[in-house]
């Protein structure tokens, strides 16, 4: 019997052997162009039937082929399908397929499909992604993108360029940060900032709601953007122009060339320039004295609010060596002029008061993703930044609406009634983020996060003697540190995330008392320091294939931004006294996707709660004001989202979101017992959007695509300073408001050349997003755009 079974394997083994004789191992990897694995992908031979294979979790695929010239064929839904000639056996040792996305499988702002963004939004984190491959043919920035995201609200003081204030799930201001490709936005001025970053130059968008992971490094109360610009891996140029309503001008530059030996260039850019001469309503007429006739007049044009930005990056390098996935140095520039129309109160126009801001930029970024066998991945970034901001309020005119002024009796004053100044400061910065991360195996993994943060400003003031804001110089250092364990099981159905986080603060500046008569006790220099540690953890479940639940906690600190401690110079004081604003964020949300025939349906819903203290908010003192730690507020709520897309045409996603944010303090001290607990005002409390559109290929030429869109946006009204003070019918109250936006796009050539039509508030409804502060009306733009790509 052994001699029998010896000769069985001797002749199996031969026969294996005449087989295989001649045949070859084919093996790759499939990537999209921003290099990241494909699994799934169809992989097979054109001239050979049942030979290939599919790509696995890693888009690696192998088969064998006998010795020959063949058609390699790879496939994958939303991409383009690619042909290579291939010859068998192979010079390479492993074949690279990059597939190109299909303009006609693009959804207007979320694919569906299980590309990066879905993976990213089946995380334990509560997140939204957003993508903005069909906006990028839109005149908008990114902030209108995620105005459509449910738990975000946007107000705006005006057109182009105006500041504004980001709202996620109740928190808002700087309780919510900002990152462009996971490195902090704060302190690099305003020239460079979600209201002016235009939508062609982002890729995506995550919003993480509350709980923010570790390796953004934030110090985040309410939550984070995440802003992903180009990750293609090819050479492309995309160059567009829009001009519309108000004199509004924009333009990007955006390229990428590889060349030889993994050297590389990137380039990006914009422009943006706009009159902002909208019309509002219910101005007040005064006399040549500047005293009010009691007549108020509409369609009046705002008439000093003008706006321009510029921004210039490029980027270069070394890419795929030996000692780095990554080497890159990079340089930003940017700038803007902004005329200021009015303050708060929109009856007191200015005529001549404008700021101006400059930034200048130096970066070093380096990742290395297979250290240690592949287990360790290492990403640092650096750079040293130098952001100047200038106020310019010189004229002592009194100027009306209607461009008529009066010379003010104290030819020392300006317009904001103050002395007048050409105050400017300048921030010295430099920033340091370094992630580290250590997977074990495939079911467990350790990152640890390292962000510095540190700010020295001085100002100086030609305009003004004596004593200038920031004469000595004020800094803030801060220093967050995080550490966080990711664990996989049940087949990676059940995926958590344990984290800590660690916050070390060191502030110094002079502090000035407004109220004191003895000049040698108005001004008395501090030191700051401040160490706490928060903790959380995310996870999920997924109980189908389609359906998983979330939840999430996170005890996290908000350090003082340097303009909340240390003022800006002018109107706004310093307080170095000022403590980290604490919360404890909770969600529980659930999602659900579902492929039918011809119907994709995706539900998303999350139920959050945000205790907070130490609220930081400003309080008037006088014409100046300062930021104070006032109340403890509690911010719960309810949000949802509905997208479906029909037969891969027809689209309609709904959203809305409910909260509810009390002031626990309220009445505390006057002992007002029915003030207690009650809805904080000035915050809207409802709110949602809708979409309903198609895009329709072929129309004219084979491979060119017309789409049609829809949008509409709702917030419900809410008073200004109460819920239940004073009689209901004498509350000042922010109106209702509920606008709808317009757009058609065409493309042709395979999405290289493309043009789109916006109309935005196309019933002209009258918006407020801040008490009397009026939105534009109607208005339309038109954008061209040219995109190539190898």
């Amino acid at each position: 019997m052994k001699i029998l079974k010896r000769k069985n394997s001797i002749f199996f083994l031969l026969l294996a052997t005449l087989l295989c004789s001649g045949q070859e191992v084919v093996q790759g990897v499939v990537l999209d162009q921003s290099s990241k694995p494909i699994p799934g992908a169809s992989i097979h031979i054109n001239e050979l039937q049942n030979t290939g294979a599919s790509s696995d979790f890693d888009g690696r695929f192998s088969f064998l082929v006998p010795d020959g010239n063949y058609t390699l064929i790879v496939s994958y839904i939303g991409f383009k399908t690619e042909y290579l000639t291939i010859t068998v056996p192979l010079t390479q040792e492993r074949l690279q397929v990059v597939l190109k996305e299909d303009v006609e499988e693009l959804n207007d702002v979320l694919v569906k499909g299980k590309n990066q963004a879905q993976k990213t939004r089946e995380e334990a984190f509560e997140v939204e992604v957003v993508q903005t491959k069909g906006l990028k043919n839109v005149s908008v920035d990114i902030n209108s993108v995620l105005a459509t995201i449910p738990g975000v609200n946007v107000r705006q003081r005006g057109g182009l360029g105006s500041s504004f204030d980001f709202s996620l799930n109740g928190l808002s201001g700087k309780q919510v940060k900002f990152f462009i490709d996971g490195i902090p936005l704060e302190n690099f001025g305003s020239s460079l900032s979600l209201n002016n970053f235009p939508a062609t130059l982002v890729e995506r968008a995550e919003v993480y709601k509350g709980v923010v992971p570790i390796n953004l490094g934030a110090d985040a109360l309410g939550g984070a953007v995440n802003i992903i610009t180009n990750r293609r891996k090819n050479d492309f140029l995309d160059v567009s122009y829009d001009v519309g309503s108000f004199n509004t001008h924009r333009a990007t530059v955006n390229g990428q060339y590889y060349g030889k030996k993994g050297w590389m260039v990137q380039l990006s850019s914009f422009y943006n320039y706009s009159d902002n001469n909208y019309t509002i309503d219910g101005i007040e007429v005064r006399d040549e004295l500047g005293n009010d006739t009691g007549i108020r007049r509409d369609d009046v044009e705002r008439f000093h609010d003008a706006y321009n930005s510029q921004m210039f990056t490029i980027k270069t390098g070394l890419i795929e060596q030996t000692f780095a996935d990554q080497l890159l140095i990079g340089f930003t520039v940017s700038a803007n002029e902004n005329e200021i129309q009015h303050p708060i109160d929109p009856q007191n126009p200015f005529g001549e008061v404008f700021t101006e801001n400059d930034v200048i930029s130096g970066s070093i970024s380096y990742e290395k993703n297979d250290l240690l066998k592949e287990k360790l991945k290492l990403k640092i970034y650096g750079s040293i930044t130098q952001n100047n901001e200038k106020v310019v309020d010189t004229s002592s005119r009194k100027y009306d609406w209607f461009g008529n002024f009066i010379e003010r009796g104290d030819q020392t004053l300006g317009e904001f009634e103050a002395s007048k100044t050409l105050f400017e400061f300048k921030d010295n910065l430099h920033l340091i983020n370094a992630l580290a991360s250590y997977s074990f195996n495939e079911s467990h993994a350790l990152h640890v996060n390292y962000t510095k943060n540190y700010i020295r400003r001085k100002g100086e003031d030609p305009a003004r003697t004596g004593r200038i804001a920031f004469e000595d110089p004020h800094i803030v250092d801060k220093n967050i540190f995080g550490l966080s364990y990711n664990i996989k099981a049940f087949d990676a159905r059940w995926n958590t995330s344990l984290f800590t986080k660690g916050y070390l603060l060191n502030s110094e500046g002079i502090l000035e008392d407004l109220f004191t008569g003895v000049e040698e006790d108005r001004f008395t220099r501090f030191e700051n320091t401040f160490e706490e540690l928060g903790y959380g953890f995310a996870t999920t479940y997924k109980i189908l294939e389609n359906l998983q639940i979330k939840g999430s906690f996170e005890r996290t600190f908000r350090i003082p931004e340097g303009y909340e401690v240390f003022g800006d110079g002018f109107l706004l004081k310093s307080n170095p006294e000022l403590l980290p604003e604490m919360s404890y964020n909770a969600n529980l949300g659930a999602l659900f996707n579902k492929d039918f025939s011809n119907f994709k349906l995706q539900i998303d819903t999350n139920v959050f709660l945000r205790e907070s203290e130490n609220f930081i908010a400003i309080r008037s003192e006088g014409i100046f004001s300062r930021y104070y730690n006032t109340a403890d507020a509690r911010s719960t709520g309810v949000e949802g989202e509905i997208r479906t897309l029909f037969y891969n045409r027809y689209f309609l996603d709904i959203n809305a979101t409910y909260q509810n944010i009390i002031d626990q303090n309220a009445g505390e001290n006057a002992g007002v017992d029915f003030l207690k607990n009650q809805r904080i005002a000035n915050i809207p409390y409802l709110f949602g959007n809708a979409r309903i559109g198609g895009r329709f290929s072929g129309v004219i030429t084979p491979e060119d695509q017309f789409t049609i869109s829809w949008g509409s946006y709702y917030v419900h009204e809410y008073p200004l300073t109460s819920f239940v003070e004073g009689n209901p019918e004498d509350r000042d109250i922010i109106p209702e408001q509920f606008s709808h936006n317009l757009q058609l796009g065409y493309s042709f050539d395979q999405g290289k050349y493309n043009l789109s039509l916006l109309a935005r508030n196309i019933t002209d409804a009258r918006i407020y997003d801040n008490f009397e502060i009026q939105q534009p009306g109607r208005a339309f733009y038109i954008k061209l755009r040219y995109f190539i790509s190898n």
